[in-house]
C-alpha cells in the first residue's frame, strides 16, 4: 500500500499537532517500556524500512511521536512490511483529532485509547485507507450526540452500508466490505470497529472461536462508554445497547476473547500475555464461568512443567483449541471457560495425552506418553452448556420504532446496490472484447461494487481479452469485489506463456491465477521480477532449488506476525522476514511467476510443485521430513441406519496427523461427502486420528477418536461409523393442522392439506444472521429434500420484517416451499405444549402427519438442514 499525502495536508496537521506538547502516554513506566520495545523493534527492522523509523525524529509535536512509535513497535510484520510514512502519519493525527473533537475525546483515558482507538488495525483484515475517507462523514453523523448515542448511531451508520452475507476466510479490508456492501460477521465487527474508532469511541471486536452447541463461531463488537464496557451486533442496530441476537448462544459459549494490540494493563483475564500484543478473555461478561485447572504429569504422575495444553473444544467434527497454555514448575495451568465438556489434550513436543473434562470438572489430570498406536476407538460424550431461561426483552415500543430505522437503513443500503453497473452493458463489454457475454455478465455481477474495476481491467486487456477472462475465472468471488484493475493488469502484463504442449487447465489454475491461499491479492509478478534473471533460470531448471534459496534468504519468525495476516510476496522479498505460512506462499508466488505450477497441497497445506506428470512436496529447513514413501487413505461409509447419510467431511467426520506430539487437521473442505474425496489419498507415513461425531437437536455430542498407523507404500481403510443418538422423546408440542395459511400470491391453504408426508414450518427473519445462516445451510440439501418430496412453509411476520419472500430471495430453496406472512407471529404462538413461546428466530419445527413436532430448533445453529433431514430419515 502506497499513501501520498498531499503537502498541504501535511502542513495543517503539523500546526494542529503542534499544540499537542504534552504526553500522549501518561504512565511514565509504560512510556519508558514503549521506547525500550521500538528500540529492539528499530534495531532489526530499520535497514530495511529507514522510512518508517526514521519518522519518530522529524515529528515535533510529543504526543504525535508517541502515537507513531507505539504504532510502529507493536504492528505485526505484515503491516510493517506495507505500511508508507504518509499513511501512518494521517491515521495517527486523526486518531489524536478525536481527543478534541468529539465532546468524549479527552475522557477516553491515554490506555485505553493508545490500545483501542488508535490503531487502525482490528484483528485480520487487510489495511485501507477507511478512517482517512470516512472520518468527516462520521464525525458529522454524531454531531450533538453524547457518547452512548453515537455508539449506537455509527452502529446505525454501518448497518446502512454494510449486511452479512457467508464468505470466505480471508477477511475484507472495511472499504472493501463498504464496497460491496456484505460481510461476514468477522468482517461486519471489523468495519464497525473501525467506525467506532474512527470517531474516538474505543472499540475492539471480541469473539468466541467457536461455539459448543452447534458448529461455526462469531464476532461482535465491544465499545467503552463512560468507564464500561458494553456490546452490541455489528451492523444490527439496537436502541439499546448490550442485547444482540447472539445474547443468548453467548451465555452458552466457552470462551470470547480477544487480541489487544501493545502492551496492556486492563483488568481484564488474561489468557497470553506478550510484548507485541495481549490475548484477554472476557467471558464472564456473557456467560457463568469456572476456572478448569490443569495438571500435567508423566506416566509415574511426575508433573512436566512447560507442557503445551490445548482446551479442545468440538466443533467442525473436530476438537478445536479454543487457546493452548504453557504448565508452570508443577505441570499446572488454568482457563476460565464455561459448562460444557472440553478436550484436554496435553504434549512437550513428543509425548502427549488427552482427557475430557466434564461440565462439572474444575481439576483435570493429564498423563503424557511416547507416541503410541491406541487400539480401541474411544467414545467421548460432549455436554454443551444448558440454555439458560432467555432475558426480559427490549420494550416493544423500542422494538417497532427500531424496525422502522432498520427498514430504512435496508432502503440506503439496497439504493446503492441497485447503482451497481447501472448503465452497463455486459453484451457490450464481451462483444468489444470478444468474448462470451454469458461469461462477462456473470463476473461483472459477482464483482458487484467493484464492478467498475473489473470493466476497466477487460477493456484495458485488448488482445489479451480471452487470458484476462481466464484470469477473472481463477481467482475469488472475493477477489472480484476488492481487487483493483492495476493489481489484476499486473498478472496479465507478467504471466509466463504456457509450456508448448502444457495442460492448459493446469496453468491457468496454478500459474496463471494470483489466488494462492488467504492472502490479499497483489502485485506480485513484476515485483519478483527484481530478482536476477540467471536466479530465476536456476529455478525453472530445479524448482527445489527455489526452496534452497529462501532457505537462506528468508529468515523465519514465529512471533512478529502477531495477527497471522499473509505478508504479500512483494513485502517477503522486501524485508527478508516471513512467519512459515507467508513464506509457503512466497515459495509458490515465485514458482508461479518463474511459469512453475504450484500451488498448497489439498488436505496437508504443504507447498508443492509440478513437475514430470507429478505433484512434489517441498521441505524447508526444520520441517520434519516422511520417513519413507506415502502410504495411502480410503474413507468408506459404515452401515446400519445411522448411515443413511453420506458421511460429510467437518460435518460428521475429520482426519488429523499427530506429530511431535500434536495433531493437525487435514483439509478437505467444509461438506464434503465422501464419494467427492479421491478415494486413495496419499499421505505420509505416520500417526493419524480419525474424529467422528452426531450431534442431536440439544447440541450434545456423541463423538469418538480412534488413531491409525500408516506404514510406506500401505494402504489402509478407514470406515466412517457414527455413534447412534438415543431416540428423542416427543416434544410435547402439536400445531394445530386446521390452521390456515395465506400465501404471499394471495392463495389461502390449510395446513393439514400439504402434511400428508409431514411438514416443515420455518419462520424467518431474513435480515439477521442467524436466518442468513440457516438459508445457507438448505440449498447443499436440496436435492435430499427434493427427493423426500414434503412441503416447506416459510413464515416471515410482515410486523418486523416489511417485504416479501420467494423463491427468489430464497436461493436454491426446496422444490415443494411455500411462502407465506404470520403476522405478529401467531401461527407460531398457537403451538401447544410446555414449551410453547415466542421464541428468536429462526424457528425451525418438522412435524408427523397428525401435527406432533417431531424436530424443532430456534435461533442460531449451523446444521439446522443436515438436523432435519436425520430425522426425516428416522
Amino acid at each position: 500500500m502506497t499513501r501520498i499525502i498531499r503537502l498541504p495536508a501535511l502542513l495543517s496537521l503539523a500546526v494542529l499537532l503542534s499544540c499537542s506538547s504534552g504526553h500522549l502516554i501518561e504512565d511514565k513506566a509504560l512510556r519508558n517500556a514503549v521506547a525500550d520495545d521500538y528500540l529492539a523493534r528499530s534495531t532489526v527492522y530499520s535497514q530495511v524500512r529507514p522510512d518508517l523509523f526514521g519518522m519518530a525524529d522529524t515529528i515535533s509535536s510529543t504526543a504525535m511521536r508517541e502515537a507513531v512509535t507505539f504504532l510502529l513497535s507493536y504492528m505485526p510484520l505484515s503491516d510493517l512490511a506495507v505500511y508508507e510514512p504518509g499513511y501512518l502519519f494521517e491515521n495517527a493525527a486523526l486518531a489524536l483529532r478525536t481527543r478534541s473533537e468529539m465532546p468524549w475525546g479527552n475522557i477516553v483515558p491515554s490506555g485505553i485509547f493508545m490500545n483501542f482507538v488508535l490503531p487502525s488495525r482490528v484483528n485480520n483484515e487487510n489495511p485501507d485507507d477507511f478512517r482517512i475517507t470516512c472520518y468527516e462523514e462520521l464525525k458529522e453523523r454524531v454531531n450533538g450526540l453524547t457518547a452512548m448515542e453515537a455508539a449506537l448511531e455509527v452502529n446505525r451508520w454501518c448497518h446502512e452500508k454494510v449486511t452479512y452475507q457467508a464468505s470466505d476466510s480471508r477477511t475484507s479490508a472495511p472499504l472493501s466490505t463498504m464496497l460491496s456492501a456484505r460481510g461476514r460477521c468477522g468482517e461486519e465487527s471489523t468495519f464497525t470497529v473501525s467506525a467506532l474508532r474512527a470517531v474516538g469511541i474505543p472499540a475492539r471486536q471480541v469473539y468466541t472461536p467457536r461455539w459448543a452447541h452447534t458448529d461455526d463461531n462469531h464476532a461482535w463488537v465491544e465499545f467503552w462508554v463512560d468507564g464500561t464496557w458494553h456490546y452490541l451486533g455489528a451492523c444490527e442496530p439496537l436502541p439499546v445497547p448490550d442485547r444482540g441476537w447472539f445474547t443468548e448462544p453467548a451465555r452458552r459459549a466457552m470462551l470470547v476473547h480477544t487480541k489487544v494490540f501493545g502492551r496492556y494493563d486492563g483488568s481484564e483475564n488474561v489468557i497470553r500475555k506478550e510484548t507485541l500484543f495481549n490475548e484477554i478473555n472476557v467471558l464472564d461478561r456473557y456467560a457463568e464461568t469456572k476456572e478448569l485447572n490443569v495438571w500435567v504429569t508423566d506416566g509415574e504422575e511426575t508433573p512436566v512443567p512447560g507442557a503445551m495444553v490445548g482446551y479442545m473444544i468440538y466443533n467442525y467434527a473436530e476438537f478445536y483449541p479454543l487457546t493452548r497454555l504453557q504448565s508452570d514448575n508443577n505441570g499446572r495451568c488454568s482457563m476460565t471457560t464455561g459448562y460444557g465438556t472440553l478436550l484436554v489434550w496435553a504434549d512437550d513436543g513428543n509425548r502427549y495425552g488427552f482427557s475430557l473434562a466434564s461440565p462439572e470438572d474444575t481439576l483435570v489430570h493429564v498423563a503424557i506418553f511416547p507416541p503410541e498406536v491406541i487400539k480401541e476407538t474411544i467414545p467421548l460424550d460432549i455436554m454443551v452448556p444448558e440454555l439458560p431461561e432467555p432475558f426480559p426483552g427490549i420494550d416493544p415500543d423500542l422494538v417497532q420504532m427500531n424496525n422502522l430505522l432498520n427498514s430504512r437503513g435496508d432502503s440506503i443500503r439496497k439504493a446503492y446496490i441497485n447503482s451497481w453497473s447501472a448503465g452497463v452493458s455486459a453484451d457490450d463489454i464481451a462483444r468489444n472484447a470478444g468474448l462470451s457475454a454469458d461469461a462477462v455478465s456473470k463476473i461483472v455481477a459477482t464483482s458487484m461494487g467493484n464492478y467498475q474495476a473489473i470493466i476497466d481491467f477487460i477493456a484495458g486487456a485488448g488482445e489479451k481479452a480471452g487470458l484476462a477472462l481466464r484470469i477473472l475465472e481463477n481467482i475469488s468471488e472475493k477477489d472480484l469485489r476488492d481487487t483493483p484493475a492495476s493489481v489484476l493488469a499486473d498478472h496479465l502484463d507478467n504471466a509466463p506463456d504456457p509450456a508448448p504442449g502444457s495442460d492448459i487447465t493446469l496453468y491457468d489454475r496454478y500459474v496463471l491465477s494470483p489466488r494462492i491461499s488467504n492472502e490479499l491479492l497483489s502485485p506480485f509478478r513484476s515485483q519478483l521480477k527484481t530478482l536476477p534473471d540467471e536466479l530465476i533460470t536456476s529455478f525453472i531448471s530445479d524448482p527445489a532449488s527455489a526452496a534452497a534459496w529462501i532457505d537462506t534468504a528468508i529468515a523465519i519468525t514465529k512471533t512478529e506476525n502477531h495477527y497471522s495476516v499473509p505478508i504479500i510476496p512483494g513485502a517477503v522479498l522486501r524485508m527478508r522476514t516471513a512467519d512459515i505460512r507467508s513464506r509457503n506462499i512466497f515459495f509458490i508466488a515465485l514458482c508461479r511467476s518463474a511459469g512453475i505450477p504450484s500451488r498448497l497441497a489439498p488436505g496437508t497445506g504443504r507447498p508443492q510443485y509440478h513437475s514430470a506428470g507429478e505433484w512434489h512436496d517441498v521441505w524447508f529447513t526444520g520441517d520434519t521430513r516422511p520417513s519413507g514413501t506415502s502410504g495411502y487413505v480410503t474413507f468408506v461409509a459404515g452401515s446400519g441406519e445411522i448411515m443413511k447419510q453420506e458421511p460429510e467431511y467437518h460435518v460428521h467426520f475429520t482426519l488429523a496427523r499427530v506429530e511431535n506430539g500434536r495433531y493437525n487437521t487435514l483439509d478437505y473442505g467444509y461438506g464434503v461427502k465422501i464419494s467427492d474425496i479421491p478415494v486413495k489419498i496419499p499421505l505420509d507415513p505416520g500417526i493419524y486420528m480419525l474424529t467422528t461425531g452426531n450431534r442431536d437437536e440439544n447440541g450434545n455430542v456423541l463423538a469418538s477418536v480412534s488413531f491409525h498407523e500408516l506404514k510406506a507404500g500401505e494402504e489402509q481403510q478407514l470406515r466412517i461409523d457414527l455413534r447412534n443418538l438415543p431416540e428423542s422423546p416427543m416434544k410435547g408440542e402439536m400445531l394445530n393442522l386446521e390452521s390456515s395459511i395465506e400465501t404471499f400470491t394471495g392463495e389461502n391453504i390449510v395446513l393439514s392439506s400439504l402434511a400428508d408426508k409431514g411438514l416443515v414450518m420455518i419462520w424467518v427473519d431474513p435480515g439477521m444472521e442467524p436466518t442468513r445462516h440457516l438459508l445457507n445451510d438448505l440449498p447443499g440439501l436440496k436435492a435430499e429434500f427434493d427427493s423426500w418430496g414434503g412441503d416447506f412453509v416459510f413464515l416471515t411476520d410482515p410486523e418486523r420484517t416489511p417485504g416479501q419472500i420467494s423463491g427468489e430471495t430464497v436461493t436454491g430453496a426446496p422444490e415443494n416451499a411455500i411462502f407465506a406472512a404470520d403476522p405478529g407471529l401467531k401461527l407460531l404462538q398457537t403451538l401447544s405444549g410446555e414449551k410453547s413461546r415466542v421464541r428468536s428466530l429462526p424457528v425451525v419445527l418438522y412435524c408427523n402427519s397428525g401435527g406432533e413436532v417431531l424436530f424443532s430448533s430456534e435461533g442460531y445453529r449451523i446444521g439446522t438442514g443436515q438436523q432435519i433431514l436425520k430425522k426425516i430419515r428416522e
